[in-house]
């Protein structure tokens, strides 16, 4: 069970990932290869992660008074 868990979330950051750097390099990034999906997955899953942390910032800044 963890294991699609575990892929479904990949897939999902690398779908992500691609786009927002294919935004940020104006339509040239591909994500294809090695080294590009990794970067790809990093940006996808960062972007995924983003939200919760914030969330989890907020909690700790409501709660200090």
């Amino acid at each position: 069970m963890v294991d699609i868990f575990s892929f479904i979330f990949d897939v999902l950051a690398h779908r992500i990932g691609v786009r927002v750097l294919k935004l940020f390099s104006g339509g040239q990034f591909e994500g294809e290869s090695g080294c590009a999906w990794g970067w790809a997955e990093v940006v996808g899953g960062l972007v995924l992660l983003a939200p919760f942390a914030a969330f989890i910032t907020w909690l700790i800044y409501a709660n200090q008074g």
